[in-house]
């Protein structure tokens, strides 16, 4: 081989190495990034409820098996059934409220939530900050927090759209109704502790777009009576049977005290008075309940009232019934026996004068007759293995003699899961 032949491949050589160095020099320096990563959660993730959700768009039409369906995991906090087809669920999740609707008793979902934008510090609470009169008409209340204020969020045509409006207080809410999508009343409270809070009524007459107060318990004048809710006392529940006559149930240091009005809430009077009673000797505390009428004609109605018993860290409830819209209240010992544990404070739900069930430890139990016998329920498997996953009872409605929903969680994972019958609750299933 020549001398120029071997030169000429010992430079080719040489170029070859130089170019591999070059090549490597780069890619030291200058390193392909990483394909960058969302900011990791600095707390467990919210889960337990799988639904299928729908858009809002198509929920009218949700037995529409070409409907675009997707699954989403999600935590609710609190529910509320319309009628036995029609239901609603909610939770917050980094401050924003995702509340969805289902129109074929859990088939699908439709998510109904208002804009991200109006933040949430706290999970709403039906009968507080949530209510709805029917399927189309809505209404959901963000408290004051920081710089913002409180604001009523009001919907016409089942969640697909929401207004919003202000409203001139921006204490705590303690009640929510409405009787019809345009006539409802606002209950604040502040300077509240366990036995006493300040009060004012607000009433609205355009489905919520205004608001004018018509009671505030602070303005005592020597001069006139004094047709207020007094300080003295908690409020439990409101409800309005008609445009005029309505009730609040208040929580005392001792027995429940109701009051009346007849004039849409701008004077209030005290109320048939709840007695003393054998079932009270021995409580440290009477439990006052949410008032509630059934049916449309809101004669007969109903009021949970428990004992509680500190040492024994037990709960026993009985109720009230009304024959004649909340004229008179009689007394009606449950014969159940008392609740301890974590879902001590669960009351029982009634349907009518009659029916009504309650769960105790993993058993439900049914009434027909006024809660003076309660007979116990098939177990259900389904039931029972799903409280030793989520213990905790958050709520419970039957909504008609087969159909109910019940919540349940487990608070310290961040976890529920929504359950339902459709036959009296015999068997449950997850939804």
């Amino acid at each position: 081989m020549s001398s120029e032949t071997t030169g000429f491949k010992l430079l080719r050589t040489a170029i070859a190495f130089l170019m591999i160095l070059l090549i490597l020099s780069a890619c030291s320096s200058s390193p392909v990034p990483e394909p960058s990563q969302p900011p990791q959660p600095t707390e467990a993730p919210e889960e337990g409820q799988t639904i299928t959700l729908i858009t809002p768009g198509d929920a009218k039409n949700v037995t529409n098996d070409s409907a675009p369906k997707y699954q989403i995991q999600t935590r609710l906090t609190d529910f509320r059934l319309l009628n036995p087809s029609v239901g609603l669920a909610w939770g917050v999740t980094k401050n924003e409220l995702r509340i969805y609707m289902t129109r074929d008793n859990g088939g699908t979902w439709a998510n109904i939530s208002p804009s991200a934008n109006v933040q949430f510090l706290s999970n709403p609470v039906y009968g507080e900050e949530i209510f709805f009169t029917d399927p189309s008409n809505g209404w959901i209340i963000r408290s004051a927090f920081g710089m913002t204020e409180t604001v009523v969020l009001r919907t016409t045509d089942g969640g697909r759209s929401w207004k919003v409006s202000s409203f001139p207080d921006s204490n705590t809410i303690s009640s929510i109704y409405f009787n019809s999508p345009q006539t409802g009343w606002l209950m604040t409270s502040w300077d509240a502790n366990a036995t006493k809070e300040s009060k004012a009524l607000y009433v609205t007459a355009d489905g919520g777009a205004t608001w004018n107060m018509v009671m505030q318990n602070e303005q005592y004048n020597p001069n006139l009576p004094n047709n207020t809710i007094p300080m003295a006392g908690v409020i439990t529940g409101m409800i309005f049977k008609d445009m005029n006559r309505g009730f609040v149930t208040l929580q005392t240091g001792a027995l429940p005290k109701i009051y009346m009005t007849s004039d849409s809430g701008t004077t209030w009077n005290p109320g048939p008075e709840i007695l003393v009673n054998e079932e009270w000797e021995g409580c440290d505390k009477v439990i006052t309940g949410e008032p509630e009428f059934f049916g449309d004609d809101n004669t007969s109605g109903w009021l949970p009232v428990a004992c509680q018993i500190d040492k024994k860290n037990s709960v026993t409830y009985n109720g009230y019934f009304t024959a004649n819209g909340g004229e008179n209240w009689k007394f009606v010992n449950f014969a159940l026996s008392s609740q301890t544990g974590i879902n001590r404070h669960l009351p029982p739900v009634f349907l009518n004068a009659e029916v009504g069930w309650i769960l105790n430890g993993n058993l439900m139990y049914k009434t027909v007759n006024q809660g003076h016998t309660w007979t116990s329920l098939p177990a259900s498997s389904v039931l029972q293995s799903k409280l030793l996953e989520y213990p905790e009872i958050v709520k419970l409605q039957f909504i008609s003699d087969d159909v109910g929903w019940l919540l349940i969680q487990k608070e310290v994972d961040r976890r529920s899961i929504l359950l339902q019958t459709t036959n009296g609750g015999v068997s449950w299933r997850v939804m």
